[in-house]
């Protein structure tokens, strides 16, 4: 597995049916991904959540490769631009250009994936909250856990409420987490984790 350090964390993974790509950051980042990427062509990508630091490199890959997109059926619509999430506040305009993609993927190239789904050797695992269809995945102890988490020098701890379309919900993923079978943690934003860790999270938020 590699890790790319762009808007977000970005993850080329290795599996028996070619490389697949988790998000693949904003889209003034393209030439950045592609050096990254250094000729690799992704047989796949995967978008765990709509939000624009995972999702805008998203149109220039299908249009470059034709490649399948994954995502879940609840953040589709946000993905392909048939509907837009309100602003968040307290900055309007920010929210709106973190939430709503500018260059949206045609409904046609996106595949629904949910719970329990294969996608190329890992399994797919909805961790909603953060936004209503963000999906992370699961192989052999290890988890791509996306925004369900944020990890800083004291460890992990959940986003704020004003980037979260419910935290309730999201901190209630955090349990959901806490209980798989995954001993390490990658996330959208930081360094990764342990099981311990976010163990520990789940017992003082009390889920």
């Amino acid at each position: 597995m590699k890790v790319f350090a762009l808007a977000a964390n970005t993850y080329l993974l290795d599996t028996p049916q070619g490389p697949l790509l988790v998000d693949s950051g904003l889209p003034g980042q393209r030439r950045r991904l592609e050096r990254y990427l250094g000729g690799v062509r992704p047989a796949a990508l995967l978008l765990t959540h709509h939000h624009l630091d995972h999702v805008g490199g998203a149109r220039m890959l299908w249009e470059r490769y034709g490649l399948p997109i994954y995502a879940h059926p609840l953040d589709i619509p946000f993905i392909s631009g048939e509907a837009r999430r309100p602003p968040f506040p307290p900055i309007p305009g920010l929210g709106d250009w973190i939430a709503n993609s500018p260059r949206p993927v045609p409904k046609e190239a996106l595949t629904p994936v949910e719970e329990g789904a294969e996608v190329m050797g890992w399994q797919v695992v909805h961790l909603p909250g953060h936004t209503p269809g963000q999906i992370g995945l699961l192989r052999e102890g290890v988890l791509l856990a996306a925004d369900a988490l944020r990890v800083g020098a004291k460890g992990p701890w959940v986003p704020p409420a004003v980037v979260n379309h419910d935290t309730q919900q999201a901190r209630r993923t955090v349990g959901k987490i806490a209980r798989l079978e995954a001993q390490k943690i990658y996330v959208g934003h930081g360094p990764p984790t342990t099981a311990l860790a976010v163990r520990a999270l789940a017992e003082k938020l009390g889920v």
